[in-house]
């Protein structure tokens, strides 16, 4: 990665990206302008934008993304030719304008007429219950000595409303008619008319509007009153086909759109963050070191010799972009690494390795060469199925080199759907129980070492070689003399303190004083800060190093908990094999069923487990992960193709 420095023409600075677009391997740094011009006014109005947008596709039901995309899907791209990025917001602003007005304006109308429809759905309701009681509205409004009351009251105010009028003379009646609100019924004596008032004004209690209006029986007006119910749902279907079309008429504009402006914002935060002078722009950034003379074609072609190409590798002080570059088979394992975090630019890349690793350690808690074979099979074929999005297809290439891993296992302990079903090409491990668990114990010293080797091989690239030879390198010969210590005199401790011990004890002493003591003659540090950091980390080593070996014994525990599901699922399936008539269907469902779920339940922990392996027990002796991603600058062009014209020089001299 070196570090490169464009500087043209203000003018020229939508071709220079156009151009960094068609290149699409140059990741921009924020520099700090020298003139006052911003681009936040047209950011934001960008931004605005696309929360419109959004707002609108989110109303028509337009996904932003398909979540799975089996086949690949043609899409016709639009070819669009800008003069320049401004003129660009301000039309897709009366476009998107336009557009929200039409859809807002056909759900105004879905809007109207569903507020109708409640209002003459709970006015059925309360025609019902009037009919049901035999109540005439007309007769109601002949009394002269008895007050009625026909409304409607919220629920939570029912009980609070009947106990207040528990001491009055009252006829009452409640029933629900809407999740919300409640038919209430009161009749009482003309001269406890205001008192009935007052409450249930205390009680939200809302009188029945059309009640005065009502000149018919309430059977006759609730006749009338589904007809135009009737007709609202007729108008609702019409409303809701109409809101559909639009949604297919305008889902490839809207989505194009929306891609149309990212590309404007994104465009006018980079012209924000790069250095300006009244006439200049300089734009900063990295490119992988290969692609410099094609990034120096590109901009050539675009920009004729109106521009200055600079390059220069980065400094300690700089902190570029990390940009992983491995091969095919390795690249898929690039998200779990992610998961923990991009490898600092001087940082070794734990990829390529846990390549390898991965696939293994799975292979060997989940060893069946049929289930293996069936993963494998499976993620091979979904990788080339799915298309979209790209994590899962990475995912699926995965499982596949997990399914690989888990073949070779299989061979080498003769085991295929839980029956051993040939010689294993080295052991069973069911029947060595002791040397598996021995050799469990081995691939984590290998990796833990691994992770102690490459801790050491960080710190060299880094130019820290005090670190690597007081820190990294006392870790390895500590461990490596306790692992074979351990082996050669097992727990004899006579035979441990009769020398070995001394060796250790001088790997641990250089691991805490020998940096302290570095400090000290070169009064480079706090020599008690040094000190108490190297007791602290030497404390923590001791203490995890144990614990890190021991949890690779995992490896046959989970090994033999996938035989036993196995094993528990053909003595089911047994059982049922003795059903009569019935009994060898059964049998084969419980088979199947059983491997079925095995292989997803037993392969979910085993993934999990191998994660944690790799995290916790490896990660953790060199990789910090700190590094920032390497984000090209490049348009999104899936529906769009946007190309910025350079403007007509004037070619007159004075």
């Amino acid at each position: 990665m070196i570090s490169v420095t464009i500087v043209c023409l203000k003018r020229d600075i939508d071709i220079a990206l156009n151009a960094l677009n068609e290149f699409g391997n140059f990741h921009i740094e924020e520099t700090r302008s020298l003139e006052s011009e911003s681009c936040r006014a047209l950011i934001e109005e960008a931004e605005r934008n696309s929360a419109r947008l959004n707002a609108v596709m989110e109303r028509l039901k337009i996904k932003r993304q398909i979540a799975v995309r089996i086949f690949e899907r043609e899409v016709r791209r639009e070819k669009l030719q800008v003069d320049d990025w401004v003129t660009l917001l301000k039309n897709v602003s009366k476009e998107i304008s336009d557009l929200e007005e039409e859809v807002n304006k056909a759900f105004e109308s879905l809007k109207r007429i569903n507020q109708k429809t409640s209002e003459l759905q709970r006015y059925s309701r309360i025609l019902e219950i009037l009919e049901r009681f035999n109540i005439d509205p007309r007769a109601l409004r002949k009394l002269r000595l008895i007050y009625t009351i026909v409304a409607t009251v919220p629920i939570r105010h029912v009980i609070g409303l009947e106990r207040a009028i528990s001491n009055i003379p009252v006829i009452y009646y409640h029933e629900e008619i809407s999740d919300e609100r409640a038919f209430v019924f009161l009749a009482t004596t003309i001269k406890n008319r205001q008192l009935v008032e007052r409450i249930i004004r205390t009680y939200d209690v809302k009188p029945f509007p059309d009640i005065e209006m009502i000149d018919q029986k309430p059977s006759q007006a609730l006749s009338s009153v589904r007809k135009q119910l009737r007709e609202l749902s007729e108008k609702r279907e019409e409303a809701l086909k109409l809101i559909q079309t639009l949604s297919s008429k305008y889902r490839a504009r809207l989505l194009a759109l929306r891609e149309i402006v990212w590309n404007i914002e994104n465009a006018l935060k980079v012209k924000e963050k790069v250095l300006k002078t009244k006439r200049l722009v300089q734009i900063s950034g990295y490119v992988p070191e290969p692609s410099f003379h094609l990034l120096e074609k590109y901009m050539k072609k675009s920009l004729g010799d109106n521009f200055i190409l600079l390059s220069s590798n980065h400094g300690k002080s700089e902190d570029p972009p990390t940009a992983l570059l491995n091969p095919p088979f390795v690249k898929p394992f690039e998200m779990i690494t992610k998961l923990y975090g991009l490898p600092h630019y001087d940082e070794v890349d734990p990829t390529p390795a846990m390549a390898v690793t991965f696939p293994l350690i799975f292979g060997l808690m989940f060893g069946d060469l049929g289930h293996g074979a069936i993963l494998f099979l499976g993620g091979l074929l979904l990788s080339f199925m799915i298309k979209y999005p790209k994590e899962w297809r990475e995912f699926c290439k995965i499982l596949a080199a997990c399914g690989l891993g888990s073949i070779l296992a299989g061979l080498l302990f003769g085991e295929a759907f839980g029956r051993h079903v040939f010689t294993p090409l080295w052991l069973d491990p069911f029947d060595n129980v002791i040397t598996f668990l021995t050799f469990s114990l081995l691939v984590g010293v290998l990796q833990i070492m691994t992770g102690f080797v490459l801790n050491f091989v960080n710190f060299m690239l880094r130019g820290e070689c005090i670190n690597a030879l007081t820190v990294s390198l006392p870790k390895i010969i500590f461990y490596g003399l306790a692992v074979y210590l351990l082996m050669e005199f097992k727990l004899n401790f006579d035979l441990w303190l009769s020398g070995p011990i001394f060796y250790l004890s001088a790997a641990l002493f250089f691991l805490i004083f020998g940096k302290p003591i570095f400090t000290l003659i070169s009064r480079k540090g706090e020599f008690i800060h040094v000190l108490s950091e190297r007791l602290f980390e030497g404390s923590e080593f001791l203490l995890s190093l144990l614990s890190n070996t021991m949890s690779y014994a995992r490896i046959l525990a989970l090994l033999m908990a996938h035989w036993a599901l196995l094993t528990a699922t053909y003595a089911i399936s047994d059982l049922a094999s003795t059903i009569p008539m019935f009994g060898q269907t059964v049998e084969w469902i419980m088979i199947i069923g059983g491997n079925i779920f095995v292989m997803a339940f037993e392969g979910l922990i085993v993934f999990i487990h191998t994660l944690r392996l790799h995290f916790y027990e490896w990660f953790s002796k060199f990789y910090e992960g700190t590094g920032t991603a390497f984000q090209p600058y490049k348009y999104r062009q899936e529906y769009v193709e946007i190309e910025v014209l350079p403007k007509r020089r004037n070619t007159k001299t004075g």
